[in-house]
């Protein structure tokens, strides 16, 4: 409808002048008519010449990201033709296709002659996963407002963002490396993050933190605890990919990426598992570095999530003995096992039964 009225006070404005050059027969009247009969065939050719050469890109953004700190999307107009067009619309899809949402804006940028011009577009996550922006269409208006022109693209870049990873969420080792029934004693020794295999009795040089003082009152003799450090036996962890519609499975993955940084921090060997619904079987990584960590997590950004918070572990169950420990990090809607650390009021990691 803009455009009809462009077009219609267009029209109005060349009667006026064409009734005035019939009344005065001015040669300037006749000029102006000839000039605004060329102009529109003029300015919808060059319109159409201008959309064929115009083609966008993204860049930007090139750094890890994180979660909750605003980024800079470059978006990049490139015009091959020698017409420029000062009113090129872009329409930016973004989706985050792990907790399925959209959104989509309209940016105007200008098209000059044989150049590239590009505009900073800041956005802010609050959801970690794959941002996929792109542009699938561009619409031109000619010079004179008469008519807009569509143009198909396929422009499009995934910005991958990544939790903090600011260590907020401590584990309770002591916890983590026995059993609720050492917890209290390592806690107050420090954690070793050992486990106890034997008990024997003392010998001359073992440490006194290794005493184990219950049994040693019963036998009237010391016995001391034996250790085995967990760097022989891998922690297991599982991440529950269940989500909500409050989008729990944000904060779930934001705590297991702490937790992971704080276990490599810590140099606690440890391996993380997930079920993956694409592939209908769980997922084992081994995670020795931070480099590792940011692949395992980015991977995950391309699953898809369920509901049943237990999911997962019921999977994982079936492939491993019993005997094994396993802490399970998940949503905190019902209690499973004994805690070993929460993360705000949504999210847990416990120790399976």
């Amino acid at each position: 409808m803009r455009y009809a009225w462009h077009v219609i006070k267009y029209i109005l404005v060349f009667v006026v002048n064409l009734l005035i050059f019939l009344f005065v027969h001015s040669y300037f009247n006749l000029v102006v008519m000839i000039v605004m009969i060329a102009m529109p065939f003029i300015s919808i050719l060059c319109a159409v010449i201008t959309a064929n050469q115009l083609s966008v890109r993204f860049g930007g953004a090139n750094r890890d990201l994180t979660v909750d700190e605003p980024f800079l999307v470059s978006v990049i107009l490139d015009n091959g033709s020698i017409f420029p067009n000062m009113n090129v619309d872009i329409n930016i899809t973004m989706e985050n296709a792990l907790f399925k949402t959209s959104g989509k804006h309209t940016l105007c940028i200008p098209a000059y002659a044989h150049g590239t011009d590009a505009v900073d577009y800041q956005i802010g996550q609050s959801l970690v996963g794959v941002l996929k922006v792109s542009a699938d269409e561009l619409r031109i208006t000619d010079w004179m407002g008469f008519i807009r022109i569509r143009k198909r693209c396929d422009a499009e870049r995934d910005y991958v963002v990544f939790p903090s990873g600011k260590m907020m969420v401590r584990p309770d080792m002591a916890a983590v490396s026995y059993g609720m029934n050492e917890a209290e004693e390592s806690q107050k020794k420090g954690n070793d993050f050992s486990e106890v295999v034997d008990v024997r009795e003392y010998r001359p040089g073992d440490k006194f933190q290794n005493i184990h003082w219950k049994l040693s009152a019963k036998k009237d003799i010391l016995m001391v605890k034996e250790r085995e450090s967990m760097s022989s036996s891998r922690l297991m962890v599982l991440v529950e990919l269940a989500n909500d519609d409050s989008d729990v499975l944000n904060d779930v993955l934001k705590a297991a990426y702490e937790v992971a940084v704080y276990l490599l921090e810590e140099g606690v060997p440890f391996t993380y598992y997930y079920w993956s619904t694409l592939q209908g079987d769980i997922v084992e990584t081994s995670v020795d570095s931070r480099e590792i960590l940011d692949e395992w997590v980015e991977k995950i950004f391309y699953e898809q999530s369920y509901s049943d918070e237990r999911y997962g572990l019921s999977m994982l169950e079936k492939v491993v003995s019993d005997d094994r420990k396993l802490i399970v990090i998940t949503g905190s809607h019902s209690s499973f096992g004994e805690t070993v650390f929460t993360c705000g009021s949504r999210v847990k990691g416990y120790i399976s039964e």
